[in-house]
């Protein structure tokens, strides 16, 4: 006999909001953001629709903020359509093209995954650039880089272990942004905190971080 499962999904609504959320065995109830830029909540099997519109109430206003950032970074884009380092592109799919081609404002590939596979070597290429420019600055040297779709961060630093973690989507940014998150990432391997000794710390490193951080959080793609 198939065992039956024990998630349960539906949609929630609290007042202008609609969650999508899953019911499952949990510990505790989470928030989070999908990778559509969507709030999803995952609830306990226990819990009861009371207890989460308890907890949505007591967090209301930290979601209004965020949904006010999400509404921002919501780019609709159309299937032939792309962002790379800061530029949009038109993009070509036809299996006559053997490599990438760019030329103006369109990108040709033979398929998607040929330019799957384009962008995270791209994204490699410049990503491992820019820590090999800073890494003079740091006495704990990067042990592993890794690349992955990461939902609401674009970076991540292991201390201890001097590994760093970079979201395959900051390809799509201006090189300037990127720099800026991987000096940030960087950063905690001496600094695993966002005290004043980090940002001091940056500071001396790259004077116009604050520039850099403004404009990554304006961009809309």
């Amino acid at each position: 006999m198939a065992r039956q499962s024990t998630s349960i999904k539906g949609i929630l609504e609290f007042k202008e909001f609609r969650f999508a959320f899953e019911k499952k065995k949990l510990k505790y109830l989470r928030l989070r953001i999908d990778r559509d830029l969507n709030f999803k909540l995952s609830i306990p099997l226990y819990y009861e629709q009371r207890d989460v519109l308890r907890f949505l109430e007591k967090n209301e206003n930290w979601i209004r903020a965020k949904e006010k950032e999400l509404i921002l970074k919501r780019v609709v884009l159309a299937k032939d359509e792309l962002y790379f380092l800061g530029k949009k592109y038109n993009l070509v799919l036809d299996e006559n093209y053997q490599k990438i081609i760019i030329k103006k404002d369109k990108i040709f590939a033979k398929n998607q995954k040929t330019l799957d596979i384009f962008l995270r070597r791209s994204a490699r290429v410049i990503f491992e650039f820019f820590i090999k420019k800073w890494q003079f600055a740091f006495e704990k040297k990067v042990q592993r880089i890794c690349i992955k779709e990461m939902i609401s961060r674009w970076g991540s630093c292991n201390h201890q272990k001097a590994y760093i973690n970079l979201n395959l989507k900051l390809i799509q940014k201006p090189i300037k942004a990127i720099e800026y998150v991987i000096l940030h990432e960087l950063t905690h391997l001496i600094y695993p905190h966002h005290q004043k000794e980090f940002y001091d710390f940056l500071y001396k490193l790259m004077p116009d971080y604050k520039e850099r951080e403004v404009f990554l959080k304006s961009l809309i793609f």
